[in-house]
């Protein structure tokens, strides 16, 4: 059977100083810095002319920068082919270099005018191309980029095709973070893919992304992360079934979870990893969560914590841990952590509260999965929140390190990352998500693919994907608002 983390499947990213270490250096290799702008140019034209066949007029908004630069090397090309070009100059300052080459060659072409950025809102032309602001840019935006990005969107919006180059204007790729960036049909990125189209904000800023190497130098060093296409779970399903196989092939999970109140957190994250695929799930719990779980899952064994102890529960090596979900932070949660680090050394999924107390009493296993979002992260790494969200793949890493064990940072998409530095970004941005109840239901379907898989990173890798691409499902036939996570289980397959 293939893995999904086969290369096929795998993007590679790279942050913004790996890029420009890499344009450097092929500047130095051909000894000028212009061809690449003509190649970036041309690789831009060329998807414009593929995907709107027949246009015949563009209208092309530029910054100051090299962005802008390959904005007028665009506008060239498109005079030199006969189309009309309206070129909306946004530049608070002169010019120079590449960039300033790039206009004297279009400004001279008869086809080419260029006009105020305040006339953008009359331009009715069907392709708008953003080479307003560039992969180095940082909040925040100026007044007039901020009412150019309005202005693009809001033709977009009346129906024109909006094309970004190398990034949406507006977002930060340092950070994933915008709080206005220019709604693009498609990114045209060079070099290589930039992590921070995947991160927080950055999926929502665009339908389509490609990249263009421009004949780069390869500096043979390693991506600071991958992205796994979603499409790779059509191809190799998780979890697959095996025709000659029994419930003890696919492993045992007990979910150690639910103080007083928090019972509905154990019963989802139970019904969770029976759901995809594991071959007997226990719920260890209050006594008074019994009733609900045998009614709302009768194949779950659900067993009250004061009637025998959690070693009792497992099924032989081939048993799972996952403890954390409403488990809380009484006298009770206090004394179920320190049954659990009493325990052989078995694998374990920590979420929720159980990485509250991990911070207080730790533990160590050679096969452990965190599961934090943010919040938890920070106290994890004691730190503030603001600083995690500033590098969630540097916090994701710094964790792994840490703790040892392989990380799932929450978010609009998940960083998992492994103490060997493996990084991988999975998902999309999907606000039905956004509930009380969707880290449960993570926990346990890592559980369950944590019996399955042998590697603890793919076990990790998958679980979060597969929950995520159930969730987009979710959300399609449900609606964003009204689903709740324990539907997404209803999606799996």
């Amino acid at each position: 059977m293939p893995s999904l983390l086969s290369s096929r499947f795998l993007s590679p990213l790279f942050d913004v100083a790996a890029i420009r270490s890499r344009e450097q250096a092929s500047f130095a290799h051909e000894g000028a810095s212009f061809p690449m702008m003509l190649r970036a140019g041309q690789a831009l034209y060329n998807h414009i002319l593929r995907r709107q066949r027949g246009v015949t007029r563009l209208a092309i908004v530029v910054g100051g920068g090299n962005n802008g630069g390959d904005g007028w090397v665009v506008a060239a090309l498109a005079a030199q082919d006969g189309l009309q070009v309206n070129v909306y100059d946004a530049a608070s300052s002169p010019r120079k270099g590449d960039a300033l080459r790039a206009e004297k060659i279009a400004y001279e072409l008869e086809n080419v005018q260029v006009r105020s950025i305040d006339e953008l809102d009359d331009d009715h032309a069907p392709v708008i191309v953003d080479a307003l602001l560039g992969i180095g840019f940082r909040a925040p935006l100026s007044a007039q980029f901020e009412r150019a990005i309005q202005i693009m969107n809001g033709l977009a919006d009346a129906g024109a095709w909006l094309v970004s180059v190398d990034c949406p204007s507006g977002l930060d790729l340092f950070t994933g973070k915008a709080e206005l960036a220019v709604q693009a049909d498609l990114v045209v990125t060079f070099i290589g893919d930039k992590i921070g189209h995947y991160l927080q904000d950055g999926p929502s800023f665009y339908r389509e992304i490609v990249t263009e190497k421009l004949q780069a130098v390869d500096l043979s060093e390693r991506p600071q992360a991958y992205f796994l296409a979603a499409t790779a779970l059509d191809v190799v399903p998780p979890c697959g079934r095996k025709p000659n196989s029994h419930k003890g092939t696919y492993g045992h999970v007990t979910v150690i979870a639910g103080d007083h109140g928090y019972g509905g957190a154990a019963i989802m994250a139970s019904e969770a990893a029976a759901k995809s695929g594991v071959g007997t799930v226990c719920l260890y719990t209050q006594e008074r969560h019994l009733n609900a779980s045998l009614v709302r899952n009768p194949n779950v064994m659900a067993v009250a914590s004061h009637e025998m102890n959690i070693s009792s529960t497992l099924r032989g090596q081939e048993s799972v841990l996952v403890i954390g979900p409403g488990l809380g932070r009484s006298e009770w949660s206090e004394s179920i952590w320190q049954q659990f680090k009493m325990l052989d050394d078995y694998p374990t999924i920590i979420d929720a509260d159980g990485l509250y107390w991990l911070t207080e009493q730790p533990v160590v296993r050679q096969k452990m999965v965190l599961t934090p979002h943010p919040g938890e992260a920070a106290r994890l790494l004691s730190k503030k929140v603001p600083e995690i969200l500033q590098d969630l793949p540097l916090a994701a890493r710094t964790i792994a390190d840490r703790y040892q064990s392989v990380v799932i940072l929450k978010g609009a998409t998940s960083v998992v990352a492994a103490p060997d530095g493996r990084t991988m970004i999975v998902g999309g941005a999907c606000p039905g998500l956004a509930k009380g109840g969707s880290g449960d239901v993570l926990s346990g379907m890592v559980g369950s693919c944590l019996a399955y898989y042998d590697d603890v990173f793919e076990a990790a890798v998958i679980a979060a994907a597969w929950h995520n691409k159930a969730a987009q499902k979710c959300q399609q036939n449900i609606g964003m608002v009204t689903m709740q996570p324990y539907q997404l289980l209803d999606y799996l397959e």
